[in-house]
């Protein structure tokens, strides 16, 4: 295993699951700016997909909990990370695609698969701001951690409602950043929304879990 990363255990609702992530996020990010330095050298963003959020978290708890029929269901995770959801929803039987734009991601995401005997699951190496990516139509589309901008909100809708089958679960989970409540105006025109929260054990606020239904 690669020496900058660490084996953590992580129990999911009633489920267990095995994670490689950064031992040590800081030295990640002081190593990533230090390159920045160089102006010869043209690097992708941060590695924040190195370590579980909880908002990754929240959201992995919050599908288990539902007990959803997830067997053969096409469902897309933007921003995967590490993946814990894109895990969680594969070890239900449904037939995942993760997406991220950080180019470290696929071999981070391909080991924790294999850690929890999972099928390698299909990456995009993307972004959700590109207009021109065009993955394929959904029927769950997943998101934590994702609103942390509010100038992104309108692309973050377009790319949805792109790639969302006709009648779609759209879940996205936030630690309750301050202009998330204007998030989804796009999604709420075409379908039900809901907004609930959820408690993780050894994080003190609620993760919010925003749900759109749609049918189209």
């Amino acid at each position: 295993m690669d020496y900058r990363f660490k084996v953590k255990s992580v129990a999911v609702a009633q489920e267990r699951f095995e994670l490689e992530l950064f031992a040590d996020l800081d030295r990640e990010f002081s190593a990533h700016f230090d390159e920045l330095s160089d102006p010869a050298k043209d690097l992708p963003e941060p590695p924040l997909f190195g370590s579980l959020w909880p908002a990754a978290e929240g959201l992995a708890n919050y599908i288990l909990q539902k007990n959803w029929p997830l067997r053969g269901q096409r469902v897309l995770e933007i921003g995967c990370g590490l993946g814990l959801p894109s895990l969680v929803c594969a070890r239900l039987g449904a037939q995942v695609e993760t997406m991220d734009h950080h180019p470290d991601v696929a071999s981070v995401l391909a080991r924790n698969c294999q850690r929890n005997q999972l099928n390698t699951l299909t990456f995009h190496l993307a972004s959700f701001q590109n207009t021109s990516v065009h993955l394929g139509n959904y029927d769950i589309i997943l998101g934590s951690d994702i609103l942390y901008e509010q100038d992104i909100y309108p692309k973050l809708e377009d790319f949805i409602l792109r790639h969302a089958a006709q009648k779609c679960q759209i879940l996205i989970a936030d630690p309750g950043r301050y202009a998330v409540s204007r998030f989804g105006a796009s999604l709420k025109t075409k379908g039900h929304y809901t907004l609930e929260k959820l408690m993780i054990s050894g994080h003190e606020l609620p993760i919010e879990i925003h749900s759109f239904q749609l049918a189209r």
